[in-house]
């Protein structure tokens, strides 16, 4: 890609896109999704993203496998699961139970072609 192509654009609309289609796709409560500024790293942008969802480990599981699959360079950072003693004290039922807050930092890289040339 060069620096003029939307998918080096910060917060690419396509990715967007097809991320909140595989969060609707697997019924996933979307709670917030925060784009990061890009950061240029060595011949690649990285697209940082702050995700917070609220689903089972069942979906989560089925969306990084979906992550995974996805046509895009993608990068799962780091993630945190939301279930502290508070959470589980607060809770009556085994259905309040089952579905978790995830927050994900998750980020996708594009690699940008220079425009010097190979001189041999």
């Amino acid at each position: 890609l060069s620096q003029q192509d939307s998918l080096a654009d910060d917060a690419s609309m396509p990715f967007l896109n097809n991320l909140t289609d595989m969060l609707d796709k697997l019924n996933i409560q979307v709670l917030s999704i925060k784009p990061r500024d890009r950061e240029k790293e060595g011949s690649y942008y990285r697209a940082p993203y702050e995700l917070t969802l609220k689903c089972s480990f069942e979906q989560f599981g089925k969306y990084l496998a979906e992550i995974e699959r996805s046509p895009r360079l993608v990068s799962l950072d780091e993630f945190e699961v939301k279930n502290g003693i508070e959470r589980i004290k607060s809770k009556t039922s085994e259905e309040d139970l089952a579905e978790q807050v995830f927050e994900i930092y998750l980020s996708t890289m594009t690699l940008v072609k220079s425009k010097s040339k190979v001189v041999k």
